[in-house]
């Protein structure tokens, strides 16, 4: 058992490792340094001054700060002024943020009932909405943090092994010591899963008033459908300045790439 051990502490370190990296590029778990800035466009914000605060949280986001309360703030404010499609946006990058958050979810549902396409989703099988809602439990940041704890806590029994005498506790610990490392396994596989899902995954909002999805990525092509601004789309593919896009449907079709904003 002695080996195994030996074999095991470095895949935890490496793995402690990839999960640092993950949650070093997200400037999001660090001290905000924006804070007065965000103060001062909440108080606008509350005086009615929607411009005003729009200008100021804009101003953070491109300096690259980020999280889910200032995403979310942004959507209000875009809402309050009545701009629907980019108030679904930044709602939508609210809640890759923080999944769970149920005001985040309401003004999404709020935003969506002023758009003027109602497309019916394909209904989920009863396994992809069980990951879906166990994975939606922490945003990657959480998962990672997570994976962290279980890899120390596994670490920590390792040293019990090495340094015990006693027999029973040196079974009990590296059997203990081995879930610990499974469950950093699986709790790193949300990590990257929502990692992925929040960077890699394609899907954007329809900002045109109304597009026309086409077959194939020509202006000569087939007129398939037509959907409108707010709309939320899965990118599968692109050519040029042509993006192949799903829909909750299901339909699919080619639309110019400069007619959505991505999320």
């Amino acid at each position: 058992m002695m080996g195994m051990i030996k074999k095991i502490l470095p895949g935890c370190l490496a793995a402690a490792l990839m999960v640092i990296v993950l949650l070093g590029s997200h400037k999001s778990i660090f001290a905000n340094p924006y804070n007065e800035v965000i103060k001062q466009a909440n108080i606008e914000y509350s005086s009615g001054y929607y411009d005003q605060a729009l200008e100021l949280y804009i101003a953070v986001v491109e300096q690259g700060y980020e999280s889910a309360e200032l995403y979310y703030n942004i959507g209000n404010t875009f809402f309050k002024l009545n701009r629907i499609p980019e108030s679904i946006l930044y709602y939508e990058r609210a809640k890759r943020l923080a999944p769970r958050d149920e005001n985040i979810r309401f003004n999404l549902e709020l935003a969506r009932t002023r758009t003027i396409d109602k497309i019916e989703s394909i209904p989920e099988l009863f396994y992809e909405r069980w990951f879906r809602s166990l994975l939606s439990i922490h945003h990657a940041d959480g998962w990672g943090k997570l994976s962290i704890v279980f890899i120390f806590l596994a670490m920590a029994l390792a040293v019990v092994f090495l340094l015990t005498i006693r027999r029973w506790l040196r079974v009990l610990s590296f059997y203990l010591g081995l879930v610990f490392i499974i469950f950093s396994l699986i709790t790193l596989a949300f990590a990257f899963t929502q990692h992925y899902q929040r960077t890699v995954k394609a899907e954007a909002i329809v900002f045109d008033p109304t597009v026309t999805v086409k077959s194939s990525p020509s202006e000569g092509s087939i007129d398939l459908f037509v959907i409108h601004e707010g709309t939320k789309v899965r990118i599968t593919d692109r050519v040029g300045e042509w993006m192949e896009v799903r829909i909750a449907s299901g339909s699919m079709g080619w639309l110019k790439a400069n007619a959505v904003e991505k999320i």
